[in-house]
Parts: structure tokens; sequence; C-alpha cells
């Protein structure tokens, strides 16, 4: 925070507090506030630094008059509601008990910390620039003083820490081995060791997983050299996700839990929340569902309240949005992703490819089916710049896409691209198998993803195992699929989201013998978890064999109102398979209606 004109004018942030004019301006453009908020905000910003006693504040902002303290509390969340305006929302820190405390002298920029924010030339214009987040222009800055001898180990990590926040990962491994070296030469191998860590964290995530292990063995033995807790929970932390990748999901469990209960301990939030994160994610994986989500609310909560810079803030939600997808719980992810884009959006924080990913699958399931489609045009070439492990994983979302727009052949060679790159295209590939006639191959291929043992395959056992169900039902083999609901059944806990729910009452519905009443009431169950799950497409898609069904029972006019909701979904969601499988249930009973004697018409059923 700078000052200027004795302190009669400040500038923090992309604001500038004028106190002679009373004026808040957010980059030039004035603020309308109250004259309450004004002067809390000069008085904090006046002793930034402190914190300032709740009596203190009271009888500065109301003299000679007596208030309670939800008076200053409403004046804080005003002033605090004008600062997120500008990203500053978290600047106010509260003291419980004690008072409030004007925070934005510190960068909050996780446990990197810059020497210094004064002083008008290109370091420390830089290192300002990184201080608004303004990532682009630092690392622009940053570069340009390559050569400086005077740009310090922790400059070097801050320079790293804003192109990894400008959306670039690969371009700080140059840079982050730049840390790691002078770390060692100026004998803090403590620093080096976490800066090495980052940089295998980097090498996973763009699929080079010999190079992560590489860096992860220079950082343990840097780090016996100069043993530090939070620098040890940040390696036990990615050395968890070696783990899990590598098909050990319970040595994961225990590696994220012995970094956590490292974390507790350090004076760094941004760690506690990546470490239980991480924990329940994996707890998610082996079935602990409810102390796995407990968890990951948990982390979320504390990443919330704290400045936690933007990468740690991204793999929290990341993470947690994973979980949601490979879960189908598709209401939780819904939440997530909403929470994701505000806190983006606070944070100045770039979206990786990994989150657009998450974005157009959720978009995909509760929104329009062209703006899922256009999300994830623009995540796949980020996924194959910067984290090309997940890149298979786009090329999946995507088919899923293209299946629910109606472009059939796109979709099989999204699903035939992830399989190329080392990924499986489950259940969406399964589901097109088994409608264009391969029912063997659909049910070979849910059995060959049901064996996988990566977190990704465990957290999606209960979709694989209900879609390979419903495939196997309506395709006759109704001892088979009493085999996949056995096991569904004998963890109903695990299995409680409403879209597994929904699956199983539309694989009972078909496992019904013709004419059986049990069968529309088990379809009606379905179309009202797709529902409460907020999944449009599937809740018309059901619709749509209800319509059928009721058609066969003789019930037209409750046939009319589910195809009518049907195609007015079908738009809404720009589905056109959804459309043509509307219209031609629509033409099939309307073809077929006939004159009576009278002269009216009677509709006959299919």
């Amino acid at each position: 925070m700078s000052h200027r004109d004795e302190a009669m004018q400040h500038s923090f942030g992309q604001f500038e507090l004028d106190e002679a004019a009373r004026k808040l301006l957010l980059s030039g453009v004035g603020q309308r506030i109250q004259p309450l908020v004004f002067d809390l905000l000069v008085y904090l910003v006046r002793n930034a630094g402190r914190v300032v006693p709740k009596d203190e504040l009271m009888d500065a902002l109301w003299p000679d008059v007596i208030v309670t303290e939800a008076s200053l509390q409403r004046v804080v969340s005003l002033t605090r509601k004008a600062l997120a305006a500008g990203g500053l929302q978290d600047a106010i820190h509260n003291y419980v008990r004690h008072g409030y405390r004007f925070a934005i002298d510190e960068p909050g920029l996780g446990y990197v910390r810059p020497a210094s924010l004064q002083g008008d030339d290109m370091l420390a214009e830089a290192r300002r620039r990184a201080a608004l987040r303004d990532w682009g222009a630092a690392a622009k800055l940053f570069a340009h003083l390559a050569d400086n001898e005077d740009l310090s180990p922790a400059d070097v990590d801050l320079w790293a820490l804003v192109v990894e926040c400008g959306g670039r990962p690969t371009e700080a491994i140059p840079v982050l081995a730049r840390a790691v070296a002078a770390h060692v030469e100026a004998g803090d191998s403590a620093r080096a060791a976490r800066s090495a860590v980052t940089l295998a964290k980097i090498q996973a995530e763009r699929g080079s997983g010999a190079v992560a292990e590489g860096w992860l063995e220079r950082a343990a033995s840097l780090l016996s050299q100069s043993p530090d807790d939070a620098t040890q929970a940040y390696l036990l932390w990615m050395r968890s996700r070696l783990a899990s990748s590598g098909g050990r999901p319970e040595e994961a469990l225990q590696l994220a839990s012995a970094a956590y209960a490292i974390a507790e301990n350090c004076d760094d939030p941004g760690l506690r929340a990546l470490t239980l994160t991480y924990k329940g994610f994996f707890n998610l994986a082996l079935g602990k569902i409810e102390e796995g989500s407990e968890q990951q609310n948990h982390a979320a909560a504390i990443a919330l309240s704290s400045q936690v810079d933007p990468i740690t803030g991204s793999l929290v939600y990341c993470n947690i949005l994973w979980s949601c997808r490979t879960y189908a719980d598709w209401p939780r992810a819904r939440q997530w992703s909403e929470g994701f884009e505000s806190w983006c959006t606070a944070s100045f924080a770039q979206t990786s490819g990994a989150c657009d990913l998450h974005r157009a699958e959720v978009a995909a399931a509760q929104q329009i089916l062209p703006e899922a489609l256009t999300c994830i045009n623009e995540a796949l070439p980020k996924l194959s710049a910067e984290e090309s492990w997940s890149l298979g994983e786009g090329f999946r979302v995507r088919g899923d896409i293209f299946a629910m727009i109606g472009d059939l052949t796109s979709a099989r060679a999204d699903y035939d691209q992830a399989y190329a790159l080392g990924w499986d295209a489950e259940p969406g590939n399964a589901v097109l198998l088994f409608e264009t006639g391969d029912l063997d191959g659909a049910l070979a291929a849910l059995d060959r993803a049901l064996q996988g043992m990566s977190w990704f395959h465990l957290q999606r056992r209960g979709n694989l195992l209900v879609n390979a169900a419903c495939i196997a039902a309506r395709g006759g083999r109704s001892a088979q699929a009493s085999i996949y609901l056995n096991e569904i059944d004998a963890e109903p806990e695990r299995w409680r989201q409403p879209a597994t729910q929904a699956l199983i009452a539309e694989t009972k519905a078909a496992l019904c013998e013709p004419g059986d009443p049990n069968g529309n009431r088990l379809l009606l169950l379905a179309r009202q978890l797709w529902t409460s799950a907020g999944v449009e497409y599937h809740a018309a898609r059901v619709r749509l064999q209800l319509a059928s069904a009721l058609l066969r029972s003789g019930d037209v006019s409750g046939a009319k109102v589910e195809i009518t909701a049907a195609e007015r979904s079908a738009r809404h969601l720009g589905s056109r398979r959804l459309e043509e499988e509307a219209a031609t249930l629509r033409h099939s009973f309307t073809r077929e209606s006939q004159p009576l004697v009278d002269g009216s018409t009677q509709e006959l059923t299919l």
C-alpha cells in the first residue's frame, strides 16, 4: 500500500482513497459508498498494520454516541462489500474479542513474500504488479529483469508464481529451476525444496511422471539438510498425488493424512486447506463418502476465509469439482462451479484447462449444450499445453457433449481419441456402443473400466456399475443386471446421489415385465430424481421413455404431456437428438389417429 500527500491520499490494490475529496476510486472510477463506510475505511487504512480495537473504532465513527458492536459489524460488512468490487473483500481482518485490521499491506500470495513493495525501479514495479495480481504485467517485468543481479531468490519464487497464476505453468519450469539453484546458493535448503516440489507438481500435471519423481527426490534430499515442517507437508502432499495416479489409493490417503497432520501445526492456511482437500479426495475414492465430503467442505472454508494464493485456491476448488463430477454429485458440482467462478473473479485468477473441463461437463449436464461445447473446445488446447495428463478426459467430456447434441460420429471419434491417450471413455462410450447394437462390446468396455484402481476409476465406480446394470437390463440380460445392482445395494450410503438413484430406477423399470404398472412408477421416479439433480438432458430423455410406456398402457394424454416437456427441454438445451426423438414419437401416434363414427378422433396407442 502506498501513501501520498501526507496520508491524505492512499492507494491499495486498484483503489485510490482521497480523504480531502472524500472519494473512493476504483481504476479511476468513483464509487458510491455511505459516509460511515468512507470514515471506517480511512481510519483502518491510516492504521494499517495494527489491530484497531472495536471501542476505538466506535468512538471514531460515533463520537459522543453510544452504539452497540452490531452497528460496527454492519459498517464493516458494507465496507467489505465496497472493497469486493476490486477483489479486496478479505482486506479487513477480524480479530475476535479484539478488533479489526486493514491487511492489504500483506500481498496475500501464500508462502511467497517479496522483500519490498516500495520504490520506483522496475523490480519494485514487478513486485507491486504481483501484489495487485496483474499477472501478465508482472511476468513481463520479471522477464526483463532476468539478468538483474538484484533479483533475490524470493523474487525468483515470486516470478514463478506470477507466471503460473497467469495460466502458463509450463513457462514457470525454468524459473523454478533457477529458484532452486538460487536458494541452494543462498544456503536456504528448505526454500529450495519447496520450489523443487512445485516443479514436481507442474511436471506431473503435464504428464512427465518420471521427471516429477526426480524433482521430489531432489526436494527430499534438500529437506534432509534443513528440515522444515511446512515444506515436509507440501512434499508429502505431492507424494500422495503420485501414489494415487499410480493406482495406490490407500497409500495416497496415508500420505495425505500425514501431510495434513503436519500442516495443522503450521502457520499456513493455504497448506492446511490443500492437504485436507486431498485427504477428503482420497477418502471419497475409497468409499468414505460422508467423511471425505466433510473434509473437502472444511478445506474450502479454510481457503475462502484466508488469503490463499491463486494456485492453492485453484487446486482446492479443482479437486472438489473433480470429486463431484466423477462421483456424479451434480447438485454439489453446480454449487462449487458457481463458487469457483466467483472466487476466480475476486482473486484475478486465470482458470486452468482442468477447471474449464469441469465447467464444461457441469454446463453440459445442467445448462446449454452449445455453450458447453464452446467451453470444452477452449479447455482442450490448455490441457494439451499444460495438463496433458487429463487431455483424454477432455475428449471423453466432449464426446459426451456431442452424443447429447446428436452428433454421434464426432462422439465416436472423441471416445476413440480418449482411449488412444490412455484414458477410458466410459460410460459414454458403452452407451453409444449399446445404442448402435453392440451390447457385448458395451458391457465389456464397462467391465474393463471397473477393473481400474486409480482414484478416477474408484470414484466413478457407482456410475460405472449403474450404467452397466441399465445397459444389461435393456439388453435383456436381467441376471447380469442384478449382479451389478447387488454391489450397489451392498453399500447404499456410498451411492446415494440422485443421478445414481435415477439410473437405478431406470434399470429396475427395464427389468419389469411388459404391462407391469410398477415400470411406469419407476420411470416417474427416475424423471423426478434427474430433475432434483438438475440434469435437464437426462430428465428429458426419461420423459421420452415414459411417454412410450404411457402410450403402450393407453394413457395418450399423459404421453403428450411428457413429450411436450421433453421438446421444451430439447430446445433449451440445444439437443437435436432429443428433438428428433420427440418428433418421431409424436408423429408415431398422431399418424395412427383415426376417426370414430361420430366424426371425433380416437388416438391409438403404439
